[in-house]
């Protein structure tokens, strides 16, 4: 409902290049996971006039990235991708930082599947300057703003990310499709899902595809440095936006075999 690992990879690969970052080094975890993201992200560069000038694996649990981030600044590509996430993207970003990777301003590190928790988790101070892709921000607008004050009131002040604000959205347009077709009956109530738009103000405009993907934008938000930073979740700012339509893997190139041709 919310995001995949081709739209992130997508979001930021090809705002990026727009942005000048068109040579790239990816660090990804050595799993199906780690090479899809690879993969996504090498298609998105090159069709976007980017190189990929080298890519590494390493094992799952690695607590030790120093030969692979020697290899990445070695590469002198302007992005170091993360294809990897939870500790070990976390272990990545800690070690970039001592290594002074992003410091010199030719390099600077994007992560391909980070979130909110991780970067409050790790603080600006060492994430200061990375790019990542969301499709919900809860400073985004009064909508989202309002959103974070009821939910975060009822959660010992934690603050939502995009995962809670999809569950919320799709109940809400579960409803909205119940009354629409003004019975609770799986199929008809799948219809209708896919028949009105998903508009609400967590994600803005939206609508189900016929192969059951939710359709918003996407979008490549850079870190706050503390400086900029007026509290602890107040960490990002959102530098360009993939529309809905360009965002999501073509329903052509899916291959779901339950659309009808």
């Amino acid at each position: 409902w919310t995001h995949d690992s081709w739209a992130y990879a997508n979001n930021v690969g090809r705002q990026m290049v727009k942005e000048g970052g068109d040579t790239w080094f990816v660090l990804a975890a050595d799993y199906v996971f780690g090479k899809i993201l690879t993969n996504d992200l090498t298609a998105v560069v090159e069709k976007s006039g980017g190189k990929i000038s080298g890519s590494v694996a390493h094992p799952v649990g690695t607590n030790d990235f120093s030969s692979f981030l020697l290899q990445a600044q070695n590469s002198k590509a302007k992005v170091i991708a993360l294809g990897n996430s939870g500790g070990d993207a976390a272990n990545a970003v800690k070690q970039a930082a001592e290594f002074g990777l992003t410091q010199s301003g030719k390099q600077r590190l994007a992560g391909l599947f980070m979130t909110l928790p991780d970067i409050r988790a790790l603080g600006t101070k060492l994430t200061q300057g990375m790019y990542l892709s969301t499709t919900f921000y809860w400073d985004k607008n009064d909508g989202t703003r309002a959103f974070t004050k009821e939910i975060s009131s009822r959660n010992k002040g934690i603050y939502p990310d995009a995962p809670q604000a999809g569950v919320y959205s799709a109940i809400l347009h579960y409803a909205k499709a119940v009354e629409s077709a003004q019975t609770d009956v799986g199929d008809k109530v799948i219809a209708a899902m896919k028949k009105i738009p998903t508009d609400d103000p967590l994600f803005g405009s939206g609508r189900v595809r016929a192969d059951g993907r939710k359709i918003h934008p996407v979008y490549l938000m850079q870190v706050k440095t503390p400086q900029e930073s007026t509290g602890p979740y107040d960490v990002y700012k959102i530098v360009a936006t993939t529309p809905a339509e360009e965002a999501f893997q073509p329903m052509a190139e899916a291959g779901c075999p339950l659309v009808k041709k």
